[in-house]
């Protein structure tokens, strides 16, 4: 299969505190992939990693065997990787569209021109609509942000990171803060955007690891501990003890 994102030998070391040590992660083409693990394993620090807002200490980041981990954000944006944030991230006095209007036009030379026509925005009104359908937020499109409830606004955000049609996507804690209604709706629309790019989410709640990862990472004190199936995780020795418990067993 082929590996669309890579991590070889990572690490990142804060004063003395190793956020990541040594990390190997192969993620394949087309899966979705879980990282798990504690509080303070180290799993934000990796997305950080992937997606350039971290430089690694040591150790090198590939996308489709491209090595990434120089560049900056914007620059691995662009060369098809785009990544949502444990917090809401959204402007919250533009509407809806406006948000995804704001997100479309950024990867364009337009946010550099000091005078640009109003209607040069029209460009993006169709690309638009359609992720606001793809996230189920059309009824909304002319609601500000901040009127949103905190699903709704996760919901939004994956449009955002949507919005520059990535072929990788990191998602970071997508249900974080939700009820079993907005759970259920970004578990359909994880789903739905993954059909044709690889995703990747750091998550907390195993039942949505459960029903949308093909293969599940566990990171313990910023190492690998294991990879494999959910099935093949949650029966580990290693992994019951570290972080699954009883929650291993439903």
């Amino acid at each position: 299969m082929t590996v669309a994102l890579q991590a070889r030998d990572l690490c990142r070391d804060f004063r003395g505190f190793q956020a990541t040590n040594h990390v190997h992660l192969d993620i394949h083409e087309g899966e979705i992939h879980a990282v798990i693990g504690p509080n303070g394993a180290g799993k934000t620090t990796l997305f950080n990693l992937l997606s350039g807002f971290l430089k690694p200490s040591s150790g090198e980041v590939h996308l489709f065997g491209e090595r990434i981990d120089p560049l900056p954000p914007d620059a691995i944006v662009r060369r098809g990787l785009s990544r949502s944030f444990q917090i809401s991230s959204v402007f919250p006095t533009l509407t809806v569209r406006e948000n995804l209007l704001v997100a479309l036009q950024a990867g364009t030379r337009l946010p550099g021109r000091f005078l640009t026509p109003l209607g040069a925005m029209d460009a993006f009104s169709a690309r638009a609509d359609d992720l606001l359908a793809q996230v189920g937020l059309d009824w909304a499109r002319d609601r500000p942000a901040a009127d949103l409830s905190h699903g709704e606004k996760r919901q939004l955000e994956i449009g955002l990171s949507l919005a520059q049609n990535p072929r990788v996507l990191l998602l970071d804690e997508p249900t974080s803060g939700m009820g079993s209604e907005g759970i259920a709706r970004v578990i359909a629309l994880v789903r739905e955007v993954a059909r044709g790019r690889t995703v990747v989410l750091v998550e907390h709640n195993m039942s949505v690891v459960a029903q949308l990862a093909h293969r599940i990472t566990v990171l313990q004190y910023g190492q690998v501990l294991a990879t494999g199936t959910y099935e093949e995780v949650r029966r580990d020795p290693r992994v019951i003890e570290a972080y699954l418990g009883q929650e291993a067993h439903p």
